[in-house]
């Protein structure tokens, strides 16, 4: 592969994986998905609260996510007691998520930006058109990804436990993620059947988002084979 080739796959390998941290983080954020879930589970009945109480636990935790709280110091209703919500594991535990979020979303800008100062470059040096680059980063980058991501749903599928302990292991230095679903709610909000379907929804929409950028792309070229 030439050199222009490879700037192209890793600007493009970039751009796709600024995109696939902003569907996390879409799919991450969307209320509709935890009503959704909540109703499915049952989760207000296990836990002992209230629809509403729980939709509003969720929208505190979410804004501790975005760093709009800053604290997880949340009372609310439950087993018919007003109670703090989250334990001091719970809340040491979402001190590494939202680290981790946090962190996470630089990347993506990072990336986004790297990616389109990389395409740029490209066309200002006449290594191809626009359409040639882009086409060539989605082809070569999404391979990469897409293999990557095949990979994670053949595994998530195959054996969520196993995949989940280990994205865990992988991510955070300390167990503070083992909860107890008997003394602690956060783990009742959002169990593994939760998690199973949130992964997969993200990595449906992503390969969604592949899909398209490939079609728009074919469309790109063959008007550019007709005008020539």
């Amino acid at each position: 592969m030439k050199t222009n080739k490879w700037v192209c796959a890793f600007a493009g390998f970039l751009l796709l994986t600024a995109i696939l941290l902003q569907v996390i983080d879409s799919c991450c954020f969307m209320r509709s998905f935890y009503v959704s879930e909540y109703t499915k589970n049952k989760t207000a009945e296990t836990i002992g609260m209230s629809d509403e109480v729980l939709m509003e636990t969720t929208e505190e935790l979410l804004d501790y996510l975005k760093d709009k709280r800053q604290d997880l110091v949340v009372y609310g209703e439950v087993n018919s007691v007003e109670r703090e919500i989250f334990d001091a594991r719970e809340k040491r535990h979402m001190v590494d998520v939202k680290e981790l979020y946090q962190n996470a979303m630089k990347v993506k800008w990072a990336a986004f930006v790297i990616s389109v100062a990389l395409f740029a470059a490209m066309v200002l040096l006449h290594k191809g058109s626009l359409y040639e680059n882009l086409r060539d980063g989605v082809r070569y980058g999404g391979l990469l990804l897409g293999m990557f991501t095949a990979f994670i749903l053949i595994w998530a599928v195959a054996d969520f436990n196993g995949f989940w302990m280990q994205f865990h292991y992988l991510l955070f230095d300390n167990d503070l993620f083992l909860l107890n679903p008997n003394t602690e709610i956060l783990i009742n909000m959002v169990p593994e059947t939760f998690f199973f379907d949130l992964v997969t929804r993200i990595i449906v929409v992503f390969f969604a988002i592949i899909a398209l950028l490939a079609a728009g792309l074919f469309v790109m070229g063959k008007r550019q084979r007709n005008a020539a």
